[in-house]
């Protein structure tokens, strides 16, 4: 059995992979030694995977999944099943990579689009030869509700909303609804379709906190999965690890 870690900028999230099956995923605000040991014993954990964004892992932490099991941290240094194409690869974010590495295992030889909703929005596209042709990053729907608040005298904070809000409305509240999340699906629609003139037949996969919403906001057929970061490190664990 194999554990992923994906240290985002707000959680931590938990894959168990035995081959390629996930088969069990667990989403904490912090990630404690007794729990990191409960999974590892109760699963028979022989590989681990580490990517962060968030910070450091404890040393703690990394000593334990080091002594139990065989143990990578994400960089760039390992082997990837597509080709990247980016000025400086040492400042490609980790998860950017692995959510690629994830859809393009799903969706091999098509052209792909990954949107990763969270924090922050990500746009990454691979193309059919798995090259990696560039991406986009944007702030996030919270992001920019916390802006609103954060960098003006009498805006109220606001957090997502799901149903659907017309572009004019007649409240605040309402006009900052529209403008965020109507504003954030006109922004990712004008992307994917600049991303379809680069690659023909595009697929379109979306990920992250706010993939539900992103997904039903745009007129694209998407495929949503949440766990495509975690899948894509499974695969860069297997490609970079012997039995």
């Amino acid at each position: 059995m194999k554990l992923v870690v994906d240290r985002g900028n707000t959680l931590f999230k938990l894959g168990v992979f035995d081959n390629q099956d996930l088969v069990e995923v667990r989403y904490l605000q912090e990630l404690g030694k007794s729990t990191l040991e409960d999974i590892l014993q109760r699963f028979d954990v022989s590989k681990t995977i580490l990517c962060s964004v968030g910070g450091n892992l404890s040393q703690d932490l990394t000593d334990l999944l080091k002594a139990k099991t065989t143990f990578l941290s994400m960089s760039d240094t390992l082997s990837f099943p597509i080709n990247i194409n980016y000025n400086n690869p040492h400042t490609l974010g980790k998860d950017r990579i692995a959510a690629m590495v994830g859809a393009r295992e799903m969706l091999k030889g098509q052209n792909i689009a990954v949107i990763d909703a969270g924090s922050c929005i990500c746009i990454d596209l691979v193309d059919a030869d798995a090259v990696y042709r560039g991406g986009v990053i944007t702030p996030g729907l919270g992001m920019k509700y916390r802006a609103l608040h954060t960098f003006t005298a009498n805006l109220p904070l606001l957090y997502l909303d799901e149903k659907h809000y017309d572009c004019c409305q007649n409240s605040t509240e309402g006009c900052i609804r529209s403008g965020v999340q109507n504003g954030t699906i006109f922004e990712l629609e004008g992307f994917v379709s600049w991303c379809k003139e680069l690659c023909k037949d595009l697929r379109i996969v979306v990920s992250g906190g706010d993939a539900d919403f992103v997904a039903r906001g745009l007129k694209e057929e998407t495929i949503v999965d949440k766990h495509i970061v975690l899948k894509g490190l499974n695969v860069i664990l297997d490609a970079n690890t012997k039995e």
